[in-house]
């Protein structure tokens, strides 16, 4: 199945995403974690003084306790490795010593599986907590390779040889 045809299949299972009101730009992921705290991914197309960029917000909403951007030329999101039963993929958030990833994943081979995404937060190898969106009409995540796409529509490109993003006028490094 190629991705086009895998994109079109999955349409149907994602909402409409429109922008939260605490997003600048287009919202990626906005859900509950839990009765008091939401969490929100969005892509900022950034304006003349700034770059593009994802934005990480969590805590009550309208309120946020942590916010965070991840500038894409950073190259922060991880793309799905082509590996087992779930599409997915990830941007991470660097905070000093923390890091913050967020993912959103679809089992592709589960009839209507919704999908899903969360954050973990991590301390170099060390996973201190793992938190999951709470399904509902509250949760609205982007479709599985909007991510990726998102650096590739601002020009940058994979190189899956030495597993970074690059500017795509760049020439692959030898």
């Amino acid at each position: 199945m190629t991705r086009a045809h895998l994109l079109l299949a999955l349409a149907p299972l994602v909402a409409p995403l429109s922008a939260a009101a605490d997003c600048v730009g287009e919202t990626l992921v906005s859900c509950p974690v839990d009765d008091r705290r939401r969490l929100e991914v969005c892509l900022d197309p950034g304006a003349p003084a700034s770059e593009p960029a994802f934005t990480y917000a969590f805590g009550p909403p309208g309120a946020p306790e942590l916010t965070l951007r991840a500038p894409l030329s950073d190259g922060t999101v991880t793309p799905w490795n082509g590996v087992g039963r779930s599409l997915w993929e990830s941007v991470a958030f660097n905070s000093g010593a923390h890091v913050y990833e967020v993912w959103h994943a679809f089992d592709r081979l589960t009839p209507d599986a919704p999908l899903e995404a969360g954050v973990n937060v991590l301390r170099g190898d060390d996973l201190l907590a793992s938190l999951t969106c709470r399904p509902g009409p509250e949760t609205q995540i982007a479709p599985i390779f909007a991510l990726s796409d998102a650096m590739t529509d601002a020009g940058w490109r994979r190189d899956l040889d030495a597993g970074v993003w690059r500017p795509t006028d760049q020439a692959p490094a030898d």
